[in-house]
């Protein structure tokens, strides 16, 4: 028997591909009922392949473009309590749990995590000892004295809250200086003015008590000198930035109790 046409071999012609032929037998590769009529008007179809490519760069502009509310340089060291100097929200620590003493001046510090985060904490503490060294910092010097009195320990963290450089915390008798990780991935010595901050409340009456926005002002003034005198890139670390803002205002303590810090007792 002869193959005619669309005809099987049976006598019977085949069924039309729904999805390659559209209506009136033109397949335009658009879902298609069995019998070819469409499942989705083509004209609807046409205009939505269209158009979603444009509302989704229309949205990614929009998120873009978004004018986000920055936070005062003030708040971005928020305030913390009694055992701990600047809260820093939840944080992801090194699980790693060996350590390693610090250098010559940082006798009795601990500096914990892998082997990273030890050779960062070295240099962070090296360049701290580089600054007391060259004197004018007498406060961070008596606030290192009594870290490695309470055995002292140098970590590093992610902080949940953004842009923070640096906390204290009071831990099972001991202080514990937490530094942002992006430290440990760049050049660790810009972490030094940060230390230096948290040494200045070490020398006041934290812990045991919330520091006070003049106790703050003190450590802001000491990180500013500090972040000065230690050679810096052309892009210092924001928080060396965010001192110096505050100290230039004409009421710094005011932007520090808009921060929420309380006056001491």
């Amino acid at each position: 028997m002869s193959d005619r046409g669309g005809d099987d071999r049976l006598g019977r012609r085949a069924a039309p591909d729904a999805n390659a032929r559209g209506v009136g037998g033109v397949g335009d590769g658009l879902p298609a009922m069995p019998d070819g009529e469409p499942l989705l008007a083509r004209w609807f179809a046409i205009v939505m392949v269209i158009l979603v490519p444009i509302g989704l760069a229309v949205s990614a502009w929009a998120f873009l473009s978004f004018d986000r509310e920055e936070l005062p340089a003030a708040e971005r060291r928020p305030p913390g309590t009694a055992e701990v100097t600047h809260e820093r929200g939840t944080a992801v620590l090194n699980e790693i749990t060996d350590t390693e003493p610090g250098p010559a001046c940082a006798q009795g510090i601990e500096i914990f995590g892998d082997d990273g985060a030890r050779a960062a904490g070295v240099r962070a503490l090296g360049a701290v000892c580089t600054l007391l060294g060259r004197g004018g910092f007498p406060e961070a010097e008596e606030g290192l004295a009594r870290w490695a009195e309470q055995d002292g320990r140098l970590r590093f963290a992610v902080f949940e809250v953004t842009g923070l450089d640096s906390s204290a915390r009071a831990e099972d008798g001991r202080v514990v200086i937490e530094l942002n990780a992006k430290f440990q991935f760049d050049d660790a010595t810009l972490a030094a003015p940060f230390i230096i901050h948290e040494l200045t409340h070490l020398a006041g009456d934290w812990p045991g008590a919330p520091v006070p926005d003049a106790g703050e002002l003190r450590a802001l003034e000491v990180q500013a000198r500090a972040c000065e005198q230690l050679v810096i890139r052309d892009d210092p670390p924001r928080g060396c930035a965010d001192a110096a803002e505050v100290l230039a205002d004409d009421d710094p303590l005011s932007q520090l109790g808009d921060a929420g810090y309380r006056p001491g007792r």
